[in-house]
């Protein structure tokens, strides 16, 4: 039901069954068949490279990673489908396998972070067999560029978040549903997406708006290709997706958002579509549209991807004019269910590109056919084909920039970074003078429970498991080994977040005294600035108390006036 996007000039392939392409030009052909293959080739090597070197160069786990991946230190399969700490809510099958990560290869960056790069190269060549079956020429190397060198897509390699993930699972359901629209009369692809769909859902969010926008464009295409015994198939189809979806709500999401569902509404409320006030309501889908959601190949909030959105648009009418339903239906069909959720407040909308990450493959397509329909505006050959040329130089450079600025500034912020030098110091050094213990992780103590909770603690937990040989080893301390001259340090998180608990620390203070005595008292102050280091927010303190055996009465009085003038 589906042929190829493809210039006149270039032969269309011959399994098409019905014509429903873009003709990007009348009679010119801007670049050779051997230019496009060279194009095409370079930009895909330099996204995988740009790819890989993001991976290799171990970014520092930011706050929003920290906060999802806390949850998998220590955790077992059951653990990871109730409510999440730190206000996270993740597919269920994606936590399980980041646990399964963890559980074979221990808890660090390369090992959290596998499955998101697994996930992000794999996109990347199914990307290229989709663009293959709905386009051609000068419009499959635009995408294909487009979709290796964009930022949001290359960025998610490096975290340890579903997102990669969302992409992977809607390309995998496109896939399957256009090789059906090519061979209607092969049912197989339909008993496929019947069977993908379940296993979707537990993969990511947003399959559920792109497995619910399928349905119709199947129900279409079967009743344009008269394939009656197809009907069979989109019903098992549907009622697999049915089924997926009530597993996966019932066992995983509905506990999740009945603990987080009011925190996010908050969190999220600015992406959220103002219905109440309809009057607002086109300007926010124009500064929606606009910013990050289109953020390809770059761009961002305050109409930074306005060009971006005047291309999908141009696409759009292009794909209207020439009644490419289908097309204009894998597109539009997720975004609509995708602004429903939003205007229920279950799911937010556009406020930042990783919502609408699984829907890049379609918007690079998209882009990449409105500029070229903006470079035919110039009526000589030679412009076009220069714009051309740059645009695809133009890619190559921001896929070189990319790769130069990981190397150079291989962290997302100074923030990180900070954490990552002080974790590094602190829980590699200070052990060799003592024998240091985590109140928290060690101890089971938390004097300020609430601070396990909220703030930068998910932070200071996954650095100390990373980057404390005992933890990362699952050591425990060494008791028998704390004496006047090795003394056992205390470690404790505190967060000006959550209110000191000076009666707690009292009472604690008072059990270890009855077998150590404290010698000594530490505090390291951590600052946390904005994003462009210009405002503290707020600072962190990692409290660290010394103790040594007790010792006899008259010794205990000489160490008494010792610890005297230490404190």
């Amino acid at each position: 039901m589906i042929a190829t996007l493809h210039n006149t000039a270039e032969v269309p392939p011959p399994a098409a069954p019905q014509s429903c392409g873009v003709r990007l030009s009348e009679s010119e052909q801007w670049l050779s068949p051997a230019r496009h293959k060279q194009w095409l080739w370079a930009l895909l090597i330099l996204g995988i490279v740009a790819r890989l070197v993001r991976y290799a160069l171990r970014f520092p786990l930011w706050e929003d990673e920290c906060n999802l991946v806390a949850n998998y230190l220590d955790a077992d399969y059951l653990s990871v489908l109730g409510p999440l700490k730190y206000d996270t809510v993740c597919p269920m099958l994606f936590s399980w396998v980041e646990v399964t990560a963890v559980r074979l290869l221990g808890f660090h960056e390369y090992s959290l972070r596998l499955f998101p790069l697994l996930c992000s190269l794999i996109s990347l060549l199914l990307f290229v067999h989709l663009a293959r079956k709905i386009t051609s020429g000068h419009t499959l190397v635009l995408a294909v560029g487009l979709f290796a060198v964009s930022y949001p897509i290359v960025r998610y390699v490096a975290e340890a978040k579903q997102y990669g993930s969302d992409l992977m699972v809607a390309l995998v359901s496109m896939t399957l549903l256009v090789h059906y629209w090519h061979r209607p009369h092969q049912q197989l692809w339909l008993w496929l997406l019947a069977l993908w769909a379940p296993i979707s859902i537990g993969f990511s969010y947003p399959a559920v708006f792109v497995a619910g926008a399928v349905s119709p464009l199947l129900a279409w295409s079967i009743w344009r290709s008269r394939q009656h015994r197809a009907w069979l198939a989109w019903a098992g189809y549907n009622v697999a997706v049915a089924v997926g979806f009530a597993v996966v709500y019932w066992v995983s999401m509905r506990p999740m958002l009945q603990g987080q569902l009011g925190t996010m509404r908050v969190y999220w409320q600015e992406a959220f579509p103002p219905i109440g006030e309809p009057w607002k309501l086109p300007g926010w889908l124009l500064n929606v549209h606009a910013g990050s959601m289109l953020a390809y190949p770059v761009g961002g909030p305050g109409y930074g991807s306005t060009l971006t959105l005047l291309c999908v648009l141009a696409a759009i009418v292009v794909l209207w004019k020439r009644q490419h339903v289908l097309l204009l239906g894998l597109t539009l069909g997720p975004l609509v269910l995708h602004f429903v959720a939003a205007a229920m407040k279950r799911y937010p909308y556009g406020e930042h590109m990783r919502m609408a990450l699984y829907l890049a493959p379609m918007f690079c397509i998209l882009t990449a056919v409105g500029w070229l329909t903006i470079l035919q505006l110039f009526n000589r050959r030679r412009p076009a084909t220069v714009g051309l040329h740059l645009t695809l130089a133009g890619l190559a450079g921001i896929a070189v920039v990319s790769i130069v600025r990981d190397f150079c500034w291989p962290y997302k912020s100074a923030n990180d970074l900070r954490a990552k030098s002080f974790a590094c110091w602190f829980w590699f050094n200070m052990p060799h003078s003592g024998e240091l213990v985590c109140l928290h992780s060690d101890l089971g103590v938390d004097l300020e429970p609430a601070v396990f909770r909220v703030g930068r603690s998910a932070v200071y937990l996954c650095n100390q498991r990373i980057y404390s040989p005992r933890h990362a080893q699952g050591r425990p301390p060494q008791w028998e080994a704390v004496s006047e001259h090795w003394p056992l340090r205390c470690v404790q998180f505190r967060s000006p977040e959550v209110q000191r608990d000076d009666q707690a620390i009292v009472r604690w203070l008072e059990q270890m005294q009855q077998r150590y005595r404290l010698v000594g008292r530490q505090s390291f102050p951590f600052p946390f600035y904005n994003k462009w280091e210009t405002e503290l927010r707020f600072i962190d303190t990692i409290e660290v108390y010394e103790f040594v055996p007790r010792q006899s009465a008259g010794k205990e009085r000489s160490a008494s006036k010792t610890a005297e003038t230490i404190r």
